[in-house]
């Protein structure tokens, strides 16, 4: 089973201030065991867009290896 998360990450850029940004944290969760799959920082600077995401990621078990299109289409 996959199970998403938002992370929130520091934002670092010479064009913006220093803010704040949400990823996402792809965990493997298989007989109690987590393993991070994969984390994909930036998604977004909308913390309720990105824990929707998550949410439906998570309930429709999203395979990971469609994340970023699924993501770009989502933008």
């Amino acid at each position: 089973m996959f199970q998403y998360l938002p992370v929130e990450m520091a934002l670092h850029s010479p064009y913006f201030d220093c803010g704040r940004t949400f990823g996402l944290r792809v965990l493997r969760v298989e007989n109690g065991q987590d393993e991070e799959v994969m984390l994909l920082p930036d998604v977004s600077t909308d913390f309720s867009f990105v824990l929707h995401l998550a949410d439906i990621f998570t309930r429709k078990q999203l395979d990971p290896i469609h994340l970023l299109d699924v993501i770009e289409d989502s933008i």
